[in-house]
């Protein structure tokens, strides 16, 4: 969860148990402030540290969720529930793209 002057403006939630990304979302008031990236790599790093199992999440297609993830190092791997693609993050693409960004 991310706060700023007593106020939520992010939070994510991944599921052990399901091994999915269940939610991030930040206030569209707060956009493009690095709050989402910031809660996206804790998340998976926090994720990472628990298991090595691969993490997966629902993002619409054409949207700016489908845009980050992408960005991110997400990989396609289908369709869930209702259109969504379907990505998927690897311990080792999260470890080497931790990897890289710490050697920048």
């Amino acid at each position: 969860m991310c706060e700023i002057d007593n106020q939520i403006v992010g939070f994510s939630i991944v599921d052990l148990k399901e091994n999915n990304i269940w939610a991030l979302f930040v206030d569209p008031n707060h956009d493009k402030q690095g709050i989402g990236r910031q809660l996206h790599d804790l998340m998976l790093n926090w994720y990472f540290n628990k298991t090595s199992k691969n993490v997966w999440l629902g993002a619409a297609p054409n949207t700016r969720a489908e845009i980050f993830y992408r960005k991110s190092g997400w990989k396609k791997v289908g369709t869930h529930g209702k259109g969504e693609i379907k990505f998927e993050m690897t311990f080792e693409n999260w470890k080497n793209k931790s990897t890289a960004s710490n050697n920048v």
